[in-house]
């Protein structure tokens, strides 16, 4: 392992960016978050705007509307969200949804899923170093509207390091006023097919190995195992990048690794983690890869089932909502995976599931109280 010499700093605008946080989480800690799923979203989106809707979600539009008034609850997206949003064929039906969102969220979004499993990979591996020097993990996932597909700084070459930070703090104060609605407008969708067809594809490889391996699993622990290690594998190399920052952080000096050190140390992090998560404190801390692996490990347990392009992003919208939110509204077999005995991820996180329109008004109506 070789060393730079230069001191290790982390870029001023990092150093914001967290404040802007903490700040955003410390000011959204008296309201409840519910998460709505996208089908939520496009029905109270078709009911704002006028069109034949049921009477139930009239007055579940109506109770959303005065709980985020009051102070009680907010509806936060997610980077799911927003790539389901530009799904839709309709730009006006986009452009209600999006406007709804606004009001809603109160502009605040959850970062996106990778962001989120290294922000959870770096809280858990510092805590076991430095425990009392660290933000609680609820204060580190929420950031605004603008940057829902993460954190991005504008650097223009020729500038002095002052002049740099000042046109990134103001960037970004910028940005953090951006509505969803503006968002649609400057992205475009140009993006959508390479991004949707690269989860079609995922889900035909991942169908063909799970019906390869069916006859290997015993039990619905097995399955759970293979696709922890599988996720563990997946993001390895970003637990490295962190134990390398961790060093930086304590000796002012950036280890270089040889890809032989790297592989290494990639491989013993590996080991770390598939003992640590056996542990239910891991299964806490770590809390995406776990729900990830439990909703795939619940599907390869179900042998006549199938992954679909579109169950990716559904993954991605329950991670979200059952590792940070109070509630989480959405579909019917959404809801009965998640609480399903042998995974109980609600009951784990401490987060209700909803799929009733009904049952939705009535959790309203105690937040209210």
């Amino acid at each position: 392992m070789r060393m730079r010499s230069s001191e290790f700093t982390r870029p001023p605008i990092d150093k914001y960016v967290r404040q802007r946080q903490v700040q955003l989480a410390v000011g959204l800690e008296c309201r409840k978050a519910i998460y709505l799923d996208v089908n939520f979203w496009i029905t109270l989106g078709d009911t704002a705007a006028g069109r034949p809707a049921g009477s139930g979600e009239t007055h579940l539009l109506g109770s959303l509307r005065r709980r985020v008034s009051a102070g009680k609850i907010f509806c936060p997206v997610g980077d799911s969200t927003f790539a389901e949003l530009l799904k839709q064929s309709d730009p006006a039906t986009r452009k209600t949804t999006a406007n709804l969102i606004d009001e809603l969220s109160l502009g605040v979004a959850i970062i996106p899923f990778e962001w989120r499993i290294g922000t959870e990979l770096a809280h858990f591996m510092y805590a076991e170093s430095n425990p009392n020097d660290l933000y609680p993990l609820k204060h580190l996932v929420w950031s605004k509207l603008g940057y829902v597909l993460g954190h991005v700084h504008p650097t223009l070459s020729g500038l002095d390091e002052e002049t740099q930070e000042a046109l990134q703090r103001a960037f970004l104060d910028h940005m953090w006023t951006i509505s969803m609605s503006e968002v649609i407008d400057r992205i475009g969708d140009s993006w959508l097919p390479d991004f949707f067809a690269r989860f079609g594809l995922l889900a035909d490889a991942l169908n063909v190995q799970n019906a390869e391996h069916a006859g290997e699993l015993g039990s619905f622990q097995q399955a759970y195992s293979a696709e922890i290690q599988g996720a563990i594998d997946v993001f390895a190399g970003t637990g490295v990048d962190i134990l390398r920052e961790m060093f930086m952080r304590s000796s002012g000096y950036l280890p270089e690794l040889s890809t032989e050190e790297r592989a290494a140390t990639e491989r013993e992090l590996k080991k770390f983690l598939a003992v640590a998560f056996k542990r239910n404190p891991t299964k806490d801390a770590l809390r995406t890869l776990h729900m990830l692996a439990c909703m795939h490990a619940f599907v390869r347990w179900n042998k006549g089932q199938k992954l679909k392009a579109n169950d990716f992003l559904d993954f991605r919208h329950a991670t979200a909502a059952l590792g940070y939110c109070d509630a989480f509204f959405t579909e019917h077999s959404m809801r009965n995976m998640v609480s399903a005995n042998h995974i109980s991820l609600d009951t784990r996180y401490g987060c209700r599931v909803i799929s009733d329109v009904n049952d939705a008004l009535d959790y309203l109506a105690t937040v209210a109280n």
